[in-house]
C-alpha cells in the first residue's frame, strides 16, 4: 500500500500539470489537465492555450465550441480573429470566416487592413482546396439542400445552417435558390437572405417574401432584421415603458419580436408604419392593464390593422410546432 499525498485541486496546480505534459509532448494528459483548471475558473488566456491544443490534436469542434464561449474576446484583437477564423477554416465554416472578416475589414480604422485581406485570401485558399479534394462531400450537401423543401421547418433549419460548410460562390448559387422556393418556410429564406447580406453579396437577389410575391434586393444595401429602423424605434419605446415597471415583461415581449422581424425581413419598415402603435400593441397582447394608460381613441382603425398583422405573424409562429 502507498501513501499516494493527493495534489491540491486548485487552479495554479493544474495549470502547472497542464504545462509539465506540454514540456513532454503529452497533448492528451494536457488537455485534461487544462480542461480541470478551465472548470475552476473560465480564463481567456486558458481558453486560448485550450484552443490551440485541440487544434493540434484534430479536436476541431471542441475547439470551435470552447473559441465560442468568448468570441466577443476573440473578435477584439487581430491575433485572436485570426486564430477565430482558423477555428472556423479547420470546421469548413467557410460562410461564417467570409462573413466576420468582411464585417471586420468594413470597419477597419487601426491600420491592419492588409493583414485582414491576406486573412481572407487565406480563406478563399482553403475553401478551394476543400471544394477540390472534397467534391463528394460538397455534391452531397448540395443534394440535400436541393431536397430541402420536402422537409418540415425545424430540418429544413437544421440543413440549411450546414451550408455554411459550402465554398462561398456554392453557398450564394443554392442559397438564391432557396430564396425562390415557396415550400421553404419564410424563416429559413430569412435566414439565407440574412446570410447573403453578411457576406456583402453585391448583386441583386430576388426572394419570395411571407405574401409568396417576388422582391428584389441587394443584400449588401440592407442591415439584418434587427437592423431596421421600426425595431430600433420599438425597441427604443418598449425599454422607456417596461425597463423599470416590469423588465420580465420586456424580455418577453422582446423576444417575440424578434421572430416576428424575421417574419417581416427584409420589408419591415415599409409595413409598420408606426413603431409606436406596434409596440403598444404588443403591450396590450401581454397586459392589458399596463396598457389601459394609452389614449388610443383616435388610432382604434389603425390599432386594429397592426393586431391583425401581429395576429398572422403568431399563427405563422404557430404552425412551425404543429
Amino acid at each position: 500500500m502507498t501513501n499516494q499525498i493527493p495534489f491540491p485541486k486548485n487552479y495554479e496546480r493544474f495549470i502547472e500539470l497542464g504545462q509539465e505534459a506540454v514540456k513532454q509532448n503529452n497533448l492528451i494528459e494536457a488537455v485534461d489537465y487544462y480542461e480541470q483548471a478551465y472548470a475552476i475558473k473560465q480564463d481567456f488566456s486558458l481558453n486560448v492555450v485550450l484552443v490551440n491544443i485541440y487544434l493540434e490534436i484534430s479536436e476541431n469542434e471542441q475547439a470551435l465550441s470552447l473559441a465560442s464561449e468568448m468570441k466577443e474576446k476573440y473578435f477584439s484583437y487581430l491575433d485572436y480573429l485570426e486564430l477565430y477564423i482558423q477555428i472556423l477554416i479547420q470546421n469548413h465554416m467557410f460562410i461564417q470566416a467570409h462573413s466576420i472578416i468582411n464585417e471586420r475589414i468594413l470597419i477597419e480604422q487601426s491600420g491592419e487592413m492588409r493583414k485582414l485581406i491576406s486573412l481572407k485570401k487565406k480563406i478563399r485558399h482553403v475553401e478551394l482546396m476543400y471544394q477540390q479534394f472534397e467534391v463528394g462531400k460538397i455534391k452531397e450537401l448540395k443534394e440535400e439542400l436541393d431536397r430541402l423543401n420536402t422537409h418540415n421547418y425545424y430540418e429544413q433549419l437544421a440543413i440549411v445552417k450546414k451550408a455554411g460548410q459550402l465554398p462561398q460562390d456554392e453557398f450564394i448559387a443554392i442559397g438564391k435558390k432557396i430564396l425562390l422556393d415557396a415550400q421553404v418556410h419564410n424563416l429559413v429564406r430569412s435566414w439565407i437572405l440574412e446570410e447573403l447580406v453578411r457576406l456583402h453579396v453585391k448583386e441583386e437577389v430576388d426572394f419570395l417574401w411571407r405574401d409568396n410575391k417576388k422582391y428584389t434586393v441587394v443584400p449588401a444595401s440592407v442591415g439584418t432584421p434587427l437592423d431596421s429602423a421600426a425595431y430600433q424605434r420599438i425597441l427604443l419605446f418598449l425599454e422607456k415603458e417596461l425597463i423599470n415597471d416590469d423588465p420580465i415583461l420586456l424580455v418577453d415581449v422582446m423576444e417575440e419580436i424578434r421572430l416576428h422581424f424575421a417574419l417581416l425581413y427584409p420589408l419591415a419598415d415599409e409595413v409598420i408604419e408606426n413603431p409606436r402603435l406596434w409596440a403598444v400593441s404588443y403591450i396590450i397582447s401581454y397586459n392589458h392593464s399596463i396598457a389601459q394608460k394609452y389614449q388610443l381613441d383616435e388610432d382604434r382603425s389603425e390599432m386594429e390593422k397592426i393586431q391583425k398583422i401581429q395576429s398572422q405573424l403568431r399563427f405563422e409562429l404557430e404552425t412551425m410546432i404543429l
